[in-house]
């Protein structure tokens, strides 16, 4: 196992660039110890002989280990893979269990993505509008910067999940047309989004744009610049001051000139240069440490959060359900909300509608699926980005825990919900 572990530092070594965009550190953190000891068993990969389990970091780096090896010893796979680490990546990906795991590269709610970017430019001294009303010009946010002389960038957001070939030539399509509107372009998305499309064609795609690309990274809490977009040819100020005068009058996000309020790094120093990045990275025990403690925050809505309850929809009988430690809802409140609910269906909006309302003191916001619903009980109203990821969670449930919601509406069994797996879930999902 010695040579596998030297090979290790050897990968770090030769065939580390400055950034890569999804980490595998990240991606086994997140998945269950027996998914990765499946991955092991099934590949045959040799790991250091010992009486204690071995971590996910020490399978992580016998996996590399063990992928570069081949790399080296196999041409054909030399020829089909541009380096090692890449190849390392999408063998790990091949594994449906952990290729799953590729959601957390992305947001579970588009607005936190524009949240993030949005903080970030205001930092910078720009004034960020929503530009998402206007009326056949599909950009998301309109940024203005008036000194020393006036310049706009027309941006498109968009998170992994949206990102499929479709949408992408559709957004190439709308980056394009809005050249004409501001002074530059600007796309923004996530590691997820850029491995749906692919790193070195989206790079392409961009600087035949002449488009600034950023990637933000939910896990690190990094934005990352790309590529530097230039001045639009087709520029005409005359369009770009007809389109500013349909921006809201305020922005969402004005220039902060006290202190910072973006939670995101940046390293200019290496921006803008397509080459100091790759599509996977991979770090030490000791630097995954330091990037999780600096990457750290506060949950953002569990000061507000009382409950959360999963329910079938036909049978009104709950599934999984999960209480703040700090203020327990009592059983008897639950248990009255639960028989007044679809009284309340009218109210809330049906199926299709997100409205919350008010029961007992709390704010109860709904989401409807097709097989299950969710009442989320909370001391103040949710945001538009906490019902954008109660939305995702009831999606994300019904796609990934069909086969138990299909074995509880014949049994009525909750037991087939595994809640030391499923509460993780929530409390990730919802920020809670």
């Amino acid at each position: 196992m010695e040579p596998l572990n030297n090979n290790f530092q050897e990968l770090k070594d030769n065939f580390e660039k400055e950034h890569g965009l999804l980490c595998l550190n990240c991606l086994f953190n997140k998945s269950r110890f027996e998914e990765v000891e499946q991955f092991i068993e099934k590949h045959k990969i040799p790991t250091l002989e010992s009486d204690a389990k071995p971590s996910k970091y020490e399978y992580l780096k016998s996996i590399a280990s063990y992928f570069y090896q081949e790399f080296k010893d196999n041409a054909e796979v030399q020829s089909n893979y541009k380096d090692p680490l890449y190849y390392i990546g999408k063998k790990i990906l091949e594994d449906e269990k952990l290729n799953h795991y590729l959601t957390r590269f992305d947001f579970f709610a588009r607005q936190d993505l524009i949240d993030a970017f949005g903080d970030w430019c205001a930092d910078l001294g720009i004034s960020v509008y929503d530009a998402s009303n206007i009326e056949n010009k599909n950009i998301d946010l309109y940024l203005i910067r008036r000194t020393p002389f006036l310049r706009s960038e027309a941006v498109f957001v968009r998170t992994g999940s949206q990102l499929d070939e479709d949408n992408y030539k559709n957004t190439f399509y709308l980056i394009n047309e809005a050249s004409k509107l501001a002074t530059w372009t600007v796309f923004v998305s996530t590691p997820l989004g850029v491995y749906n499309i692919g790193l070195n064609r989206m790079v392409s795609d961009m600087e035949k744009l002449n488009t600034w690309l950023y990637v933000v990274n939910p896990l690190h809490k990094v934005i990352h610049g790309i590529t530097k977009g230039g001045k639009s040819k087709d520029y005409d100020s005359d369009l770009r001051d007809n389109f500013i005068e349909k921006l809201p009058k305020e922005p969402i996000r004005a220039p902060s000139k006290v202190i910072e309020i973006s939670k995101y790094k940046f390293d200019d120093d290496i921006s803008y240069k397509p080459k100091n990045y790759s599509l996977f990275e991979i770090f030490t025990e000791e630097e995954m440490q330091e990037i999780q403690e600096e990457s750290k925050v506060e949950h953002k809505y569990r000061n507000i959060f009382r409950n959360l309850m999963i329910i079938d929809k036909d049978a009104g009988l709950p599934l999984v359900s999960y209480s703040s430690e700090e203020k327990p809802l009592d059983k008897v409140l639950i248990s009255g909300f639960l028989t007044a609910m679809d009284n309340f269906v009218s109210e809330i909006g049906g199926e299709s509608a997100m409205k919350d309302i008010n029961y007992k003191g709390l704010y109860v916001q709904a989401s409807y699926g097709k097989y299950i619903k969710t009442a989320l009980f909370l001391s103040d109203p949710a945001d538009k980005s906490l019902k954008e990821r109660l939305n995702y969670l009831v999606n994300y449930i019904e796609t990934h825990y069909n086969n138990e919601i299909q074995e509880f509406r014949k049994t009525g069994d909750t037991s087939f919900f595994d809640e030391k797996k499923i509460i993780p879930l929530i409390i990730e999902i919802l920020d809670v």
